[in-house]
């Protein structure tokens, strides 16, 4: 059962101000009413108002003015998934009449539901409708989304480009289906533009793809994938500069550290090796999820651990060497593990075949 009491629904009732704080990027200065004139509306100053099944009365989303006008707009697109769907339909419909009397702009949720409904008043009583309300993702606009150069390099288009929750969801699953033919540099930018536009929609961070390509956290792999670049450089200066890179990167953001990565790849003509000797900077930077079996490497469904990757390593030293070049191969022998992890999945898969003799 969907329970109203105590929900963060509408600004008045966000007393930590944490989607303020995230709306404040976004919007207009917009002035909040005092508790006392919260208190003094009337019932009919409100998009929703609730009747508890104990015949207490619930108020929210205020549209007397502009400014709350403006929130109420916000806070429904942010929260309707809170509300039972007959009271979001009413509440929606309220809110968009009240947006069109102020000349505010109706997000697409409150479209969405308001298109559903006529209502002659605001009220909803509590119990009558326990079906959680659902945002249609079909009625994002594609194309908005799919403008993968725009969302990536420009903020602004961004948030226009993803509206609600609904478009934030559309756009990672757009991104985990297509992340692959982007650019390596515009994959993190448009991973961390989704990202930051959950968080300024009051959302939990994003996982899957776009988690991979826009985490705040250095993955614990990181000397690892600088050290399987290290046994691609034959010229001693970039080698030099590199490790001075990696002695770097304490004092660097993950995500400057990953750009900087970039950069020396593309000057240093290793980028032609994602996806085959090299995960991309980005990858190769960023946090995974932790492993829930450390010690132990899946490839398909082939687990390798520890003393399995040093016989590959040594005894498999000839196959290792074919496939991947004798500097490799004398690398891969210090330090199976840690190279190991550094691969992509395309190499790792190789190296189980060289196992189990299929390659």
């Amino acid at each position: 059962m969907l329970k109203l009491a105590n929900q963060v629904l509408d600004a008045y009732d966000d007393v930590e101000r944490e989607g303020l704080k995230k709306l404040a990027a976004i919007g207009p200065n917009i002035n909040m009413m005092t508790p006392e004139q919260h208190k003094g509306l009337q019932d009919h100053q409100f998009a929703l108002t609730v009747i508890t099944k104990k015949a207490s009365k619930l108020n929210k989303f205020p549209i007397d003015s502009l400014d709350n006008a403006w929130l109420s707009n916000q806070y429904f697109n942010m929260n309707c998934h809170k509300l039972p769907e007959g009271a979001a339909k009413i509440a929606a419909a309220n809110i968009k009449y009240a947006c069109e009397r102020f000349s505010v702009e109706p997000l697409p949720a409150v479209a969405a539901f308001a298109g559903q409904c006529k209502v002659a008043n605001n009220i909803f009583y509590e119990g009558s409708d326990n079906k959680p309300a659902a945002y249609n993702v079909q009625q994002v606009d594609l194309t908005k989304i799919a403008a993968v150069d725009d969302i990536a390099n420009n903020t602004t288009h961004a948030q226009y480009a993803m509206k609600s929750p609904a478009h934030v969801k559309f756009a990672a699953k757009y991104f985990d289906e297509h992340h692959k033919a982007m650019p390596v540099e515009t994959r993190h930018k448009y991973a961390a533009a989704v990202q930051l536009r959950a968080r300024e929609l009051g959302m939990p961070a994003e996982k899957g793809s776009v988690g991979k390509y826009a985490s705040d956290h250095y993955s614990g792999m990181v000397d690892a994938h600088i050290r399987a670049r290290l046994t691609l450089l034959n010229d001693e200066s970039n080698r030099e500069v590199l490790t001075k890179m990696a002695a770097m990167k304490s004092a660097l953001a993950p995500a400057d550290f990953a750009k900087a990565l970039y950069s020396f790849d593309k000057k240093a003509n290793l980028s032609r090796y994602y996806g085959s000797h090299l995960t991309d900077p980005f990858l190769s930077t960023f946090a995974a999820e932790p492993d829930p079996n450390p010690g132990r490497v899946k490839v398909g469904s082939t687990e390798l651990n520890p003393d399995e990757l040093k016989k590959i390593a040594v005894a498999k030293y000839s196959k290792v060497k074919e496939f991947f070049g004798p500097h490799f191969a004398d690398e891969f022998k210090k330090d199976p593990s840690s190279i190991f992890e550094s691969l992509p999945l395309d190499s790792k898969e190789i190296m189980a075949g060289i196992l189990n003799g299929t390659h």
